[in-house]
This record gives structure tokens, C-alpha cells and sequence, in this order.
């Protein structure tokens, strides 16, 4: 796991003022535009360094309530 997504994934468990948050994000040992990223919260910007997917497909296909009560 990077740096960045470590930090995400500690900062969404914790409630950071701003000024905490930019000092956190200020000590990571990551690449500039990684940390860029992060202070302004573009996450479009950060997923792109990342190496992210561009689109996630998320569903629930319930099963039809009416098969099998014959």
C-alpha cells in the first residue's frame, strides 16, 4: 500500500482539523505531485498518480423473489 492511500485510510478514521491534515500530509514520504494532490484534495489528480481506474462499477443483483415458489 502507498503512502497516500495509507494516509486516506488513517485520515477516514480520524477526524483531522484542516490545519492537522496539511500538516500530516506534509510529512509523508511521497512524490510532490502526490502531495499536491492531497492538499488540494483533488482526487481525480491523485488516482491518476496512483495508477487507479478511471471507472469502478459497483451493484447488488438480488435474486428474483418470484423463482422457485412454484
Amino acid at each position: 500500500m502507498t503512502s497516500a492511500i495509507g494516509f486516506l485510510e488513517q485520515a477516514g478514521r480520524n477526524e483531522l482539523s484542516p490545519a492537522q491534515y496539511a500538516a500530516d500530509v506534509c510529512l509523508l514520504e511521497i512524490d510532490d505531485r502526490q502531495r499536491q494532490a492531497l492538499l488540494e484534495r483533488d482526487a481525480a489528480t491523485l488516482n491518476e498518480l496512483l495508477g487507479g481506474r478511471r471507472r469502478v462499477l459497483f451493484a447488488i443483483l438480488a435474486p428474483d423473489e418470484d423463482v422457485g415458489q412454484d
